[in-house]
């Protein structure tokens, strides 16, 4: 497994057109909140203001990326876009090319700003919420 060095050293090592998604999303997150930054985390870009909001999922070569979302299952999903894949909590976006990215942009958008709402009202990280909520269920 390759282990990558930064969120510009993952997407250099995508095939091009994943390369074009994944650049295109970077902008577009980056520019989604005044306080929005990027880190690497197990080996896996990630976006966050307070906490964790979106991170970069599957990559595959033919189904194109998932842009997985910590609240997904908290967000309103009112375009139709997020797919739980079985998952509780984490949601996400998968997006083919930068073709299917630019007929679902407003879209994205939308849901993005609304996982951006949800990270400034949350105080506590979703994580944290996931396990506090498990130690409940087991002490009843």
């Amino acid at each position: 497994m390759i282990k990558y060095i930064s969120v510009d050293d993952f997407i250099d090592h995508q095939i091009p057109h994943l390369q074009h998604l994944m650049q295109r999303l970077r902008i577009l997150i980056l520019n989604a909140h005044p306080r929005i930054r990027e880190h690497l985390e197990i080996n896996t870009p990630m976006f966050k203001v307070k906490q964790d909001v979106c991170y970069f999922g599957k990559v595959h070569p033919t189904k194109g990326l998932e842009l997985c979302f910590l609240r997904g299952f908290q967000l309103s999903n009112e375009q139709g876009l997020l797919d739980a894949k079985g998952r509780r909590y984490i949601h996400g976006i998968t997006l083919t090319d930068i073709n299917d990215l630019k007929n679902k942009e407003t879209a994205f958008l939308e849901v993005l700003n609304e996982a951006l709402i949800l990270d400034e009202i949350n105080e506590k990280s979703v994580f944290t919420e996931m396990l506090q909520a498990a130690r409940k269920k087991k002490s009843t």
